[in-house]
């Protein structure tokens, strides 16, 4: 079976550090039968392998660029999370964490239609203030540590297949936007809303074979 026809309908996640994005997912999850991963599943799968355990969040950017420069090929991690959430038959998807425009394209190819990209943003001093909020490993405990990861995230200093985020959320379309400034109760209703237009047309899909 070929990895389009492993899927119904896959959601890819763009916007940069403690956007919102993992909210969608875990929204997306509890109420419409989603499977929420991220790109760093497949990153922390890597670290894993080489024996390292609670890789910071630099460590995963690092070994992020590295996946991609060894490989040739900025779409690489998205390409091994498909390949993972085939074989665990997971046919509806959240992806967090589309860095870099190759990746979008390289979900989109091998999902066509099925492929979907979302952007979450928001300010800067929000997003820190979530960021710190959240305590999970890795995570910087200073401001000027949150903007230099913030920095990469952006693609600025980066080399060309490093984080790209601000390039991949220019590629998104409009209206699969969200400006994550208002209450938590907006954003799901938002998210219903994205969900009632895009959910039957991926269960026509499904039932016409496509």
């Amino acid at each position: 079976m070929e990895i389009h026809d492993s899927f119904d309908l896959v959601i890819g996640l763009a916007g940069l550090k403690a956007a919102g994005k993992d909210e969608f997912g875990r929204r997306a999850a509890s109420h419409f039968g989603f499977i929420h991963t991220r790109i760093s599943d497949a990153i922390r799968a890597e670290a894993a392998k080489r024996g390292i355990t609670d890789p910071s969040t630099s460590v995963l950017q690092d070994l992020g660029n590295e996946g991609r420069l060894k490989s040739g090929d900025s779409g690489y991690w998205p390409k091994e999370l498909l390949k993972i959430m085939s074989v665990a038959g997971k046919r509806l998807l959240t992806i967090n964490g589309i860095r870099h425009p190759d990746e979008a394209a390289a979900l989109r190819a091998a999902l066509g239609d099925k492929f979907i990209p979302v952007g979450i943003v928001a300010p800067t001093l929000m997003r820190s203030t979530r960021f710190f909020g959240r305590g999970q490993a890795g995570d910087p405990a200073e401001f000027e540590h949150f903007l230099a990861i913030d920095d990469r995230d952006r693609g600025i200093g980066e080399p060309p297949h490093g984080q790209q985020v601000d390039r991949t959320l220019a590629l998104v379309p409009w209206e699969n936007v969200y400006n994550n400034i208002g209450t938590l109760e907006e954003y799901w209703a938002w998210i219903s809303s994205f969900m009632e237009k895009r959910l039957p047309q991926a269960r026509r899909r499904r039932k016409s074979g496509r």
